[in-house]
């Protein structure tokens, strides 16, 4: 664990003495999976998995933690759970940080094309979570052939009126 928070900052450090935006884009991605590792060993810590660890057994189960909030930092949370809530922190940063570059190297032109094609994918998919969502909210639902009705008409009369009266 010493290894894994020790090696979030040291490629931190490495990235932004590096050349290139790029170079320090990708050492953040090593940050973020050094901590992920250090993310993960707390997690196993909190299910029990090594046992004979005093002070975190029985106390809190991994999804009441995953539940809470990392900012402000509760102070009276077992060590462990605080390292866990921190390591979440520090990812929400570091992915910023790294999205704020990936912004201006697509500005510049710098970004790898699958780094835009990622992007892309990713903006789609938000996007359609989005529509789905709204559409839930509104009470609709979109028919195989595309056709948005109202969710209660999305049985026979719905289908068949989507298709233009036809019958099956």
């Amino acid at each position: 664990m010493d290894r894994s928070a020790r090696s979030v900052k040291q490629n931190i450090v490495e990235g932004w003495k590096r050349n290139s935006t790029r170079e320090y884009y990708d050492f953040l991605g090593f940050s973020i999976a050094a901590n992920a590792e250090l993310e993960e060993d707390c997690d196993d810590i909190i299910k029990g998995i090594y046992k004979g660890l005093k002070g975190i057994e029985g106390e809190i189960q991994i999804q009441e933690v995953e539940k809470l909030r990392f900012y402000p930092l509760d102070m009276t949370l077992p060590l462990v759970v605080q390292l866990k809530l921190r390591c979440k922190e520090i990812n929400f940063l570091l992915a910023k940080l790294q999205d704020s570059l990936a912004g201006k190297m697509q500005e510049d032109h710098t970004l790898s094309q699958r780094d835009v094609f990622i992007a892309r994918k990713q903006e789609a998919e938000a996007e359609d979570r989005w529509y789905e969502e709204t559409l839930a909210k509104g009470g609709f639902v979109q028919l195989p052939n595309g056709q948005v009705v109202p969710k209660n008409q999305k049985g026979d009369e719905g289908v068949k009126r989507a298709e233009g009266g036809k019958r099956g």
